[in-house]
């Protein structure tokens, strides 16, 4: 696993901040492979390995090399960044594993209708309890979990039965089709909806990949 450091010859705090970044970040990574301070490996070494050169993990490390010197602003004092690096090993010092943010649950008519919201809910299961007759719970990203009756909200689950499936919004003859489809993005043309196969590929782009049809809304 490679890492790049970021920084410049100022050795500044916000340099300084880049290099301890880089030293827990390596320590999480020798701790979670379960390898020692000797699997540390700068840039330069693997150059100087390349070019025939043999020695100490140290001596590679920091060893001269006439293609690159990297890291460039951390081998003047890689005894000390190594020394950084094994303090985090000793203390078990990792980066913060970042808080997932809370899946939200939201009860409204249509994804694109936030004025029809009655709420958000953490839980899916009181969103469903919410959810009115007409309404839907759609996840953060504005996809169907749950519907209450029938919905035309994008990404609503359509079953069609030897109904007619149209090439465009004004198409005037369709092809019959059966089958599990689901809105593309619930928005009622001509009185007509996209379909697709998968809800996944609903909203989409782009669009003519993965709308499969248009269907008469009074169909579904």
């Amino acid at each position: 696993i490679a890492i790049e450091c970021i920084m410049s010859s100022a050795y500044n705090v916000t340099d300084k901040k880049s290099e301890g970044n880089c030293a827990r970040l390596a320590a999480a990574l020798l701790k979670k492979y379960n390898l020692d301070i000797n699997h540390l490996f700068t840039h330069t070494h693997w150059l100087n390995v390349r070019d025939g050169k043999s020695g100490t993990v140290d001596y590679l490390n920091t060893a001269r090399n006439p293609y690159k010197m990297c890291l460039a602003y951390i081998l003047p004092h890689w005894v000390a960044f190594k020394a950084k690096v094994q303090s985090y090993l000793n203390s078990g010092s990792t980066p913060a594993t970042p808080t997932p943010a809370k899946q939200l649950y939201r009860v409204r008519k249509t994804w694109a209708d936030a004025k029809s919201q009655i709420g958000a809910y953490s839980s899916l299961e009181n969103a469903k309890k919410a959810c009115k007759t007409g309404y839907s719970v759609f996840d953060a990203n504005g996809n169907v979990v749950f519907s209450n009756g029938k919905s035309y909200a994008k990404g609503a689950k359509v079953t069609l039965k030897n109904t007619a499936l149209y090439a465009s919004a004004a198409a005037k003859t369709g092809v019959k089709r059966s089958g599990t489809y689901y809105l593309y993005d619930g928005i009622v043309v001509n009185g007509r909806m996209r379909v697709t196969t998968k809800p996944e590929f609903c909203g989409n782009t782009p669009i003519g990949k993965y709308v499969t049809g248009w269907v008469n809304k009074s169909d579904i």
